[in-house]
């Protein structure tokens, strides 16, 4: 029996050695191993001797090395290459932007600044590709442990960090980190392997929703109300492919809208901000200054743009961090702003189009929570930049002088990468292509 396992083995082995993505190498052992004593079981039945049977399972199977090739095509790890290519444009297009800033106007960008940005780039894309080669799948296990370092990193900076325009942040080596975003991106990790777990358990809608709540409360805490929109629509994106059924979503919906409402109305602070995105020209000396800086600016844009402007540059807040699509759309014209907005769209639509190509259960969520990210902080970017949402402290991703964000949309889009390089890795992982050779 010893040696009719080894055949097993050896033919494994020939198997494995024409696939290059050693990942899946433990897992097609064993499928295939379970398949030749299946066949072996029914030749056994038909009369042949055990060692007879092994042999002819093997030859049952095929070439195996024509097996291995087939099985090579289907898991040769690739990346997304759209994503890829358009997020490089964005970068690309970025830095232009920011040194354009810099260039005409030292006061409101320091070169330090400008150094800084390329560093984080740099920085962000080895850890881009370093997320790519690492198998995401191993991250599951940990989705309990990942959310309570989320949670950790959250009440952090409220006991040790400062405020700044009422969000808590914490400064590491002199650069000041929004750790909302950061915790944020640790739960969609954690809630991708954490919410099919708790659906199939006893009262798990309950307990979702209870985990929901209390994450949207540690966020509130931290002051960035953007980052806890972008955890609600994720969380409701990961919790509808989790399968949960639509009753429950819409009872979620209900209450997250419910939440945001009091939220909004019980301060006044808020609620003036919203006044002000109705009627910013009442305010347009006060709290409405941005809204009716926008306002000007989209008035003096052109289809062709108006060329760089020292005095915008100097005169309008935040230009290269959150008012960065008008600055582009003022500075390069309508063409090129409606042309990136398109491209934009584009890179969304193509995420979530990709996504259901991931066989992974858990793979296919997390994609689906990290296209939700981009999606929302890209689209609230651009309405806010175009006055068509209250004003937000909100980057663009790739584009703006963002600090620390820039470095986790690199680790985003290398985490993307990893999941589509592994797009057809799931449990049963060669039962498709063994079915061509039988």
């Amino acid at each position: 029996m010893g040696i009719d396992n080894n055949l097993f083995d050896k033919f494994a082995e020939e198997v494995c050695s024409q696939i290059k993505c050693t990942e899946v190498h433990k897992e097609i052992k064993e499928e295939l191993t379970c398949h030749l004593q299946d066949i072996r079981e029914e030749y056994i039945a038909q009369g042949s001797s055990f060692q007879e049977a092994s042999k002819f399972a093997i030859s049952h199977m095929g070439d195996s090395e024509k097996i291995g090739f087939d099985l090579n095509k289907i898991y040769k790890k690739t990346p997304e290459y759209k994503t890829l290519i358009i997020c490089s444009l964005f970068i690309a297009f970025g830095l232009f932007i920011q040194f354009s800033i810099f260039k005409n106007a030292p006061e409101v960008r320091s070169y330090n600044s400008y150094i800084r940005m390329i560093l984080f780039t740099i920085l962000g894309g080895i850890l881009g590709i370093a997320t790519y080669f690492f198998d995401y799948r191993k991250l599951e296990k940990y989705s309990w442990h990942i959310f309570i370092g989320a949670n950790i990193i959250l009440i952090f900076p409220l006991l040790f960090g400062v405020s700044i325009y009422g969000m808590s942040r914490t400064h590491i080596l002199g650069i000041s980190f929004d750790i909302n975003l950061s915790a944020v991106i640790l739960y969609s990790i954690s809630f991708s392997g954490l919410f099919p777990r708790l659906y199939s358990s006893k009262l798990g809608v309950l307990k979702i929703l209870a985990l929901i709540i209390f994450c949207g409360y540690l966020l509130t805490l931290g002051g960035n109300h953007v980052t806890l929109i972008i955890f609600f629509v994720l969380s409701i994106v990961q919790l509808i492919y989790t399968g949960l059924e639509k009753k429950y979503v819409f009872s979620l919906l209900g209450i997250v809208s419910a939440a945001l409402a009091i939220l909004l109305i019980s301060s006044p602070y808020r609620l003036r901000r919203l006044l002000v995105f109705i009627n910013f020209e009442q305010f347009k000396d006060d709290t409405g200054y941005i809204n009716n800086i926008i306002y000007e600016l989209m008035r003096a844009s052109n289809i062709f743009g108006n060329g760089v402007s020292k005095e915008i540059i100097s005169s309008t807040p935040v230009i290269n961090q959150d008012l960065i699509y008008i600055y582009i759309i003022y500075t390069f014209g309508w063409i090129v702003g409606l042309t990136l907005f398109a491209l934009v769209i584009f890179f969304i639509v193509n995420l979530f189009k990709t996504s259901t190509s991931i066989k992974s259960i858990y793979g296919k969520t997390l994609f689906k929570g990290i296209s939700s990210i981009f999606a929302v902080e890209f689209l609230l970017s651009i309405l806010t930049n175009l006055n068509l949402f209250p004003i937000v402290s909100i980057s663009m991703p790739f584009l703006s002088n963002s600090g620390n964000a820039s470095f986790i949309n690199m680790f985003l889009v290398g985490l993307i990468c990893s999941i589509y390089g592994r797009k057809n890795l799931s449990k049963s992982l060669v039962k498709a292509s063994l079915q061509i050779n039988n």
